[in-house]
């Protein structure tokens, strides 16, 4: 049997921790956000490099898990992401132009959302070359699994699946489950 003071140790330790935790939100959320919803969760190692004049709003109840990266670099960066949504482990980031994620997605862990990419042409090195810019839309009640790559001019409907490790290089249709890489759509929510 557990004494009182062990387990009035484990409670305060317990309430140590998650006012540790509201500190780090409410810190991060002042330094690095545009906007912040209530309820929001940022864990201490999410990390955000912001260009002057970068926009970065999230709405209500969301959670951006530990080792997030954000980087919003120079012309125009803007990212917008809806209420309820989970940011997983590990999950980069880059904008540097628009990238809005919807309400009620599910972000698993290691997924990358880049709304540029860069020039190919043979006719200068690709060091001199300047970045495409494009943007990405993720509409609400989305799922992206662990480890995909949501890359430039894609949007991903209302209700779609993305399969762990899928590369998404084009438009996913609402309700769609697509996997592989390239990812393609293979059934829809029933």
């Amino acid at each position: 049997m557990q004494s009182t003071a062990v387990t009035t140790d484990r409670a305060s330790y317990r309430n140590r921790g998650g006012l540790f935790q509201r500190l780090v939100s409410a810190y991060k959320a002042r330094r690095y956000l545009s906007r912040a919803g209530s309820g929001l969760l940022i864990k201490r190692t999410a990390d955000f490099r912001l260009a002057e004049g970068a926009v970065l709003e999230v709405g209500d109840n969301c959670t951006i898990q530990d080792f997030s990266f954000f980087q919003l670099t120079l012309p125009n960066p803007k990212v917008y992401i809806g209420s309820n949504t989970v940011i997983g482990r590990r999950n980069i980031i880059t904008a540097k132009n628009l990238i809005r994620i919807g309400d009620d997605v599910l972000i698993g862990s290691d997924v990358q959302i880049i709304d540029h990419g860069h020039g190919i042409a043979r006719n200068a090195t690709i060091r001199e070359q300047r970045a495409l810019i494009g943007e990405v839309t993720i509409g609400d009640d989305v799922w992206i699994g662990a480890g995909a790559k949501i890359l430039m001019n894609v949007h991903i409907g209302t209700g779609a699946v993305i399969g762990a490790n899928a590369v998404v290089v084009s438009d996913i249709p609402d309700y769609a489950i697509a996997v592989g890489t390239p990812a393609r759509v293979v059934k829809y929510r029933e």
